[in-house]
């Protein structure tokens, strides 16, 4: 499996956090939510982080929510005292008393639950002062034994005091209880097993509270050298999700109260957008207030931009893609303008290829794989809808067109954004289909790998293709760019009538742009127009060698030997077509293609041979991938 360098941009706001600690009690501090598709790197990240506290030692609990029948809110929690009182060496009275009346037969009147909160907490009947006086008087009579009857008192006495601060640590976690739930605390574990979901989460709510104020004692009594470490692992499951909702809830009623702040940073690990989460904007959502790269928070960030209520506690963070540009396997950069940098994609493919010695095998390997139809996510919100969302450049326009025999879009934009599956890209790379193109608005867009795997499935059928780009042509009516992108799309042949009105389409409106305006040549609108077409998806066959497949695309069957202006742009749109897919041009050698035709072309203009000579110059100028 092919080596990746482990994102370390968590660092400088978990330090920050960690250190908001001296004096005790009085930085609010935030609830981490680390977002990201199934296969990032979540789980790594967080045991990175929980490894990452070196000397002085200083509290981590890291737990991991699989999903599991019947856990709920006490089971975690629980755990975690567990963990903090055995391991970690931190006492949690109030939490470890709540859990007992919690814990105990609700069925039973107040005399026996009183009775058998008793048997909880101390297992045993305590040894009293006045139950050693006889053994005592007895050690007097029996000079020859009463030494050994005398250790034997001393011990009993030893664990009679013991038991008495046991009763006194009890006494005041049972008074604290008291004084939260405002009455017989013994209804707490009637409302925690029979009074329905509402008494419940006030229960859960209770013991969250107790968790946090022994957290909150705990760092005053004692110096420690940073906060308390939580990681959650699956916070997207059901329990995870009610754990932390219960613990903000809990938190926001402590700082009504103002009670001491706890001391407790939470990293919670999603593939999800957690339900609830309103405070922020889902990414590809409209609105403000959107989650930072990793790299990009800080907890000053989060100070600047958290809500109100329990709102406030929340700080979703995005984990970033992986870098382009890595050395070391063989196609990377193909492989992520493929992924779009998605990790479990790029792993995947990177160990699938590394055998794959050039165009040719990388293409076949593809195949003989079916990778693009086995790798496509399970469960997938309106699949068949989504299928025909990917033909479209964004997100905005999908939801805008009627797609014959797919259903209603209700709410599939709002799917997409809570599995993550929306992104964002400037509006010139949105038109130029160059990702890294930046100017003008945001756009929103499927990923990047869930659009070419969903391009992939669209492109089984010929039909549904070509029924869906159609329907997108009408869409765009008038707007003749956006609509010879989808006639593009459509072609599979040279000899396709579809090619011939794209490229008839670019020739008609060279004439007129190569004329002056008032900003000197007009043949930069002609440029915007020619990559705005060449960005076209294709359904092009992986198992056909791609340079036969270029030339019979690229050559015009009716070229001369003297070459005419509508040849020259019909082998430009069809050298960028390759080139903006890694499928097509793995190895990304068609900006010579590209290059060569732009200065071919540049003999045909009136106004504009200095603007085509530097766009020749810029993919000239491109590396490969």
């Amino acid at each position: 499996m092919a080596e990746f360098i482990t994102d370390d941009s968590w660092y400088a706001l978990l330090q920050e956090c960690l250190h908001k600690n001296h004096p005790p009690g009085t930085y609010e501090l935030p609830v981490i939510l680390l977002l990201g598709l199934p296969g990032t790197g979540k789980s790594s990240t967080l045991a990175q982080i929980a490894g990452s506290i070196g000397k002085p030692r200083s509290p981590v609990v890291s737990l991991a929510l699989h999903p599991e029948p019947h856990v709920s809110v006490t089971d975690v929690v629980q755990r975690l005292a567990y963990n903090l009182e055995k391991l970690n060496g931190v006492k949690m009275p109030r939490t470890v008393f709540t859990l007992v009346v919690l814990g105990l037969n609700a069925e039973l009147d107040d005399a026996k639950l009183e009775k058998q909160l008793e048997e909880q907490l101390h297992g045993k009947p305590r040894i009293t002062r006045e139950d050693l006086e006889p053994w005592k008087d007895l050690a007097s009579l029996l000079p020859d034994f009463g030494i050994y009857l005398k250790i034997l008192i001393s011990l009993a006495e030893f664990f009679g005091r013991h038991y008495d601060a046991v009763g006194r640590v009890h006494g005041t976690a049972r008074s604290w209880l008291a004084g939260r739930v405002r009455g017989n605390i013994l209804d707490l574990a009637r409302d925690h097993h029979k009074r329905g979901a509402d008494r419940v989460e006030f229960a859960q709510g209770i013991l969250l509270e107790a968790f946090l104020e022994d957290l909150a004692q705990g760092w005053a009594k004692r110096r420690y050298p940073r906060n308390l470490l939580l990681t959650l692992d699956d916070a997207e499951t059901p329990v995870g999700g009610a754990f932390l909702h219960a613990l903000v809830a809990a938190r926001t009623r402590r700082a009504q109260d103002s009670a001491v702040m706890d001391p407790l940073v939470v990293v919670a690990a999603s593939k999800t957008w957690p339900k609830g989460v309103t405070g922020w904007t889902r990414p590809g959502t409209p609105g403000t207030g959107r989650p930072p790269l990793l790299a990009e928070s800080s907890y000053d960030g989060w100070l600047a931009r958290r809500g109100q209520g329990e709102q406030a506690w929340w700080y979703p963070v995005l984990l970033p893609p992986l870098p382009d540009g890595r050395a070391g396997a063989p196609y990377a950069s193909a492989i992520h303008d493929l992924t779009g940098g998605y990790l479990h994609a790029t792993r995947e493919l990177t160990e699938l290829l590394r055998s794959a010695g050039d165009d040719h095998k990388f293409r076949g390997i593809l195949h003989s794989d079916h990778t693009l139809h086995r790798l496509l996510p399970d469960h997938l919100p309106q699949r068949d809808r989504l299928v025909a969302w990917s033909a479209v450049r964004n997100v905005d326009d999908a939801e805008n067109t009627a797609f014959e025999g797919t259903g209603s879009a209700s709410h599939l934009r709002q799917d997409l954004a809570d599995q993550l599956w929306l992104t964002t890209q400037s509006e010139e790379a949105n038109r130029s289909g160059e990702r890294t193109a930046s100017g003008g608005a945001e756009i929103t867009v499927l990923h990047p790998w869930l659009r070419r795997l969903l391009l992939h499935r669209l492109s089984v059928k010929e039909t549904h293709w070509n029924q869906v780009h159609e329907a997108m042509e009408r869409f765009y009516g008038n707007h003749d760019g956006a609509a010879m992108y989808h006639k593009l799309a459509r072609v599979t042949a040279g000899d396709d009538p579809e090619l011939g009105a794209v490229v008839a389409f670019l020739s008609e409106r060279f004439g007129p742009l190569d004329a002056y305006g008032r900003r000197g040549s007009r043949l930069q609108e002609w440029i915007h127009l020619y990559e705005q077409v060449s960005s076209a998806p294709n359904r092009l066959p992986l198992d056909v060698d791609v340079e036969q497949l270029y030339d019979s695309l690229a050559v015009d069957p009716a070229q001369t030997e003297r070459r005419e202006r509508t040849s020259v742009i019909r082998e430009l749109v069809v050298a960028r077509w390759f080139w903006l897919d890694p499928l097509l041009d793995p190895s990304g050698r068609r900006t010579d293609d590209i290059a060569r035709e732009f200065r071919q072309l540049a003999g045909f203009t009136k106004t504009g041979r200095a603007i085509l000579t530097r766009e020749a110059e810029r993919y000239e100028q491109r590396p490969r991938r």
